[in-house]
């Protein structure tokens, strides 16, 4: 919700966009230089952003898996439904030629990393 580096938006001079964007509560500027109109983005339309995202993305469960033997290297984060979709998610993404029941056999641990963020709009 801060301010960033880069809250500027380019849109073509006297633009349909460009009039929407002069319009918006959720814009601020409509500068024009070098042949072009430029926004930023107020602090009304970061919240809009934000509930947007909040309503209408599903971001998945993360799950923390280690291994056996693996020492200080951090766990391997991976999206998932539940843990035995975790583990299973571990073998699709390494790079190991073992069978399954040898891989799962060095999974040491699975344990949630951060819960999902609207998990009734996954597919």
């Amino acid at each position: 919700m801060g301010e960033t580096y880069r809250n500027y938006f380019c849109t073509g001079d006297d633009t349909e966009t460009a009039e929407r964007m002069r319009t918006s509560p959720h814009w601020t500027g409509g500068n024009k230089a070098h042949g072009s109109t430029y926004f930023s983005v107020t602090g009304e339309g970061r919240s809009a952003l934000r509930d947007y995202i909040l309503e209408n993305l599903h971001i998945p469960a993360r799950y923390a898996v280690t291994y056996k033997g693996q020492g200080d290297y951090p766990p391997s984060l991976l999206p998932a439904k539940s843990h035995s979709a975790a583990r299973y998610a571990a073998y699709l993404h390494s790079e190991c030629e073992w069978p399954l029941v040898e891989f799962m056999a060095e999974i040491a641990s699975v344990k949630i990393h951060s819960r999902a963020i609207n998990p009734h709009l996954s597919t």
